[in-house]
This record gives structure tokens, C-alpha cells and sequence, in this order.
């Protein structure tokens, strides 16, 4: 028998086990990581008995976010800022995505 619904008591005290693991000062960075896969698994398993995609995706990102050393978007303080680009700069810049996107 699957269950179909998950308490929203269930889904708090969920994202509070999540938080409150996080918040301790001693976990060591190996802890952390066996206590995230373990939440993961726990995560994948409650999706198979319950089907609820919206809150186990949810806790994933809580539980991605919080624990990674990686930023969410990938692209977040890489590049350069536009505005610290000389016009020169810019103008070639522009000029070199012109020739490789628009046609001849």
C-alpha cells in the first residue's frame, strides 16, 4: 500500500531535522556528508512509497543547498562584470559574437 499524502507535521519536522543537522558546530565535514546521502536515501525511499515529487524535490534543494560547497547556479561569481569592461573591450567583444552567431 502506498501512501499517497504526507503531513505537513511530517514535512516540518523534516525540514527541522535538515536544519537543525546543519547548525551543529561539530559535525566534521565526513559526518556532514554520510548524514546528506543518508537524507537522500531516506529522501528516495519516502518518494516511493508516497509519490510526492513536490516535497521530496523541495527537501532536496533545502538539503542540496545548505550542504554543498558549490553555489546553486553554476555561474554565479564567474566571468566578468560588464560594467568593469572597457567600451573597447566591449565593442570586440561584441563584434567576435556577431561573427559566430549571425550569418555571413
Amino acid at each position: 500500500m502506498k501512501i499517497t499524502n504526507i503531513s505537513d507535521e511530517f514535512e516540518l519536522e523534516f525540514y527541522l531535522k535538515i536544519v537543525d543537522f546543519f547548525q551543529k558546530e561539530n559535525a566534521n565535514s565526513e559526518t556532514q556528508e554520510i548524514w546528506k546521502n543518508k537524507s537522500i536515501i531516506e529522501l528516495m525511499d519516502l518518494l516511493k512509497k508516497t509519490q510526492n515529487y513536490k516535497f521530496v524535490a523541495n527537501a532536496l534543494i533545502v538539503l542540496l543547498s545548505l550542504f554543498e560547497n558549490e553555489p546553486p547556479d553554476l555561474y554565479t561569481n564567474k566571468g566578468n562584470n560588464i560594467n568593469k569592461i572597457s567600451d573597447e573591450d566591449k565593442k570586440l567583444l561584441i563584434s567576435e559574437l556577431k561573427n559566430e552567431f549571425l550569418p555571413n
